[in-house]
């Protein structure tokens, strides 16, 4: 290719002369590329030939189409997105866990609880929590303990708090089937296994008949059977009057649950005496299967005009004599000792829990008349024999398990 020559003013100062002759001769003479004929103005904008891909044109307009439509399509989906983890945080999947304490301390705000919560598990996140009650409202919450949930829903966490915190820690303590009236207030006196509370005044609010159960005759002096073995919460301000108060009004309300007045006409036996009977059956058999087989046999006695013959009673009128409780006198003409006196005893021995009181109520079929104790896992052996009551009681006698 010949070189191009640099445009020479000084050569050429007045621009195309003689000497821009002699140059495009000189251009001719070498076939260079350029023609020293001007190019016709009219053929310079062909639009056949010369379309400017700016972004008027038609190719740039699709193609920013199909951008914003790219980036509204991503954008929808990234808010999807947001919208279902939104929404998992504030109702988790699946079921929340067990309730626990948790206590919110004084002065906290309704954001530091948020990060309390998510820290504990109880929320998932502290974030949406702020936003979930600027939106939904709720706060500010009271300091105090709550129970609360691990992975609970947002909306079931702010309830919860909105109720305010659990009142003060209640006293809590268990009273063991049975128990005589005096193991009762010695449990209740004890500070580790009870309440702590004062003996003195126990016994003395029993005894002035402050405390009676609906079911308790006029006449009777004992107090025996009518404290109800439970699992008690008590309120902590609550004296000696109001505990034994709410052990008396369980007994009544779980034998008015039971429907005790029905025994009159079933068994021809009082309130009181069905009292009487389950804590016969307290006292006879720990083995759940058996109790409404112990109120048959005590049933049948009292139909047959036998003797009951359980030694429970007598033990327990050597208790109330302030002897040992296996100190007993089968001789003595005592109403307790049930192998002499026929017929049920005056008072309860013990207080029945619920099983014997429905077990007194609903006693099973059979004609049985005796049990010996078979094992010592507590099981009887129950039948009519008299023979095959005295080779089940040699048999006890012999593995050892106490009868006489």
């Amino acid at each position: 290719m010949t070189d191009r020559r640099p445009f020479d003013l000084e050569r050429f100062p007045d621009g195309y002369g003689e000497a821009d002759d002699e140059y495009a001769d000189e251009l001719d003479e070498d076939d260079g590329p350029y023609d020293h004929e001007e190019p016709d103005p009219d053929d310079w904008y062909e639009l056949d030939e010369y379309e400017p891909a700016h972004a008027g044109g038609r190719g740039g307009g699709r193609r920013l189409s199909t951008i914003l439509l790219a980036v509204a399509v991503v954008g929808v989906l990234l808010l999807g997105a947001l919208g279902v983890w939104v929404q998992r945080q504030i109702n988790p999947p699946g079921s929340p866990g067990e309730p626990r304490g948790i206590v919110v301390a004084e002065g906290a705000t309704s954001s530091a609880i948020g990060e309390q919560l998510a820290d504990e598990g109880i929320i998932s996140s502290a974030f949406v929590w702020d936003w979930y009650l600027r939106i939904n409202g709720g706060g500010p919450f009271q300091a105090g303990e709550y129970q609360l949930a691990d992975d609970s829903s947002m909306g079931a966490v702010v309830d919860i708090l909105s109720r305010g915190p659990l009142p003060p820690e209640e006293r809590r303590y268990t009273m063991p089937e049975g128990f005589t009236i005096d193991e009762t207030l010695a449990r209740l006196a004890d500070p580790e296994k009870g309440l702590g509370l004062d003996l003195a005044v126990l016994q003395q609010l029993l005894d002035s008949g402050q405390v009676r159960s609906t079911y308790q005759p006029a006449d009777q002096p004992s107090n025996e059977g009518i404290l109800f073995p439970e699992t008690y919460l008590v309120d902590p301000e609550a004296d000696e009057l109001a505990v034994l108060q709410q052990m008396v009004g369980e007994l009544d309300a779980t034998m008015a649950g039971l429907e005790v007045e029905s025994a009159q006409e079933r068994y021809n036996l009082t309130p009181y005496e069905i009292l009487i009977v389950a804590s016969l059956i307290e006292e006879e058999t720990k083995v759940d299967a058996e109790r409404p087989m112990v109120a048959r046999v005590i049933y049948n006695r009292l139909r047959q005009g036998i003797a009951l013959g359980i030694d429970a009673t007598s033990r327990y009128e050597a208790e109330i004599d302030g002897r040992d409780r296996g100190d007993i006198d089968f001789t003595s003409d005592s109403p307790y000792n049930t192998r002499r006196v026929k017929g049920l005893p005056p008072t309860p021995i013990a207080s029945p829990g619920r099983a014997s009181i429905e077990a007194a109520l609903n006693p099973a079929d059979g004609p049985w008349i005796y049990y010996v104790l078979e094992d010592s896992a507590g099981n009887h052996v129950f039948t009519e024999s008299n023979s095959e009551f005295l080779r089940a009681k040699q048999a006890c006698k012999e593995a050892g398990l106490g009868c006489g």
